[in-house]
């Protein structure tokens, strides 16, 4: 989960740096993140991401679980891809 965190805080920071507005949001932020699960393509993703919604998810709070949900947000974006897709 920590991974998760600092990847939603690296790309919030670097959308805030590079936007003149100044500010991040979801539909700045999810793109992103499904380019970069796409290029890390990290092992036993699903997996990983059912255990924690199973046993972490009724613990996460704030910026935490937002990121968790721009996360999961971006995974179900993919599958519905691959669906579409395969």
């Amino acid at each position: 989960m920590a991974c998760v965190s600092r990847c939603c805080e690296t790309i919030q920071n670097l959308i805030v740096i590079s936007q003149p507005r100044g500010v991040a949001n979801a539909d700045d932020i999810i793109p992103i993140l499904v380019y970069v699960l796409i290029q890390a393509n990290p092992p036993a993703l699903l997996s990983n991401m059912q255990y924690i919604t199973g046993f972490h998810a009724d613990r996460m709070e704030g910026e935490e679980a937002y990121c968790w949900t721009l996360f999961t947000s971006a995974i179900e974006f993919m599958k519905t891809l691959l669906h579409k897709h395969f």
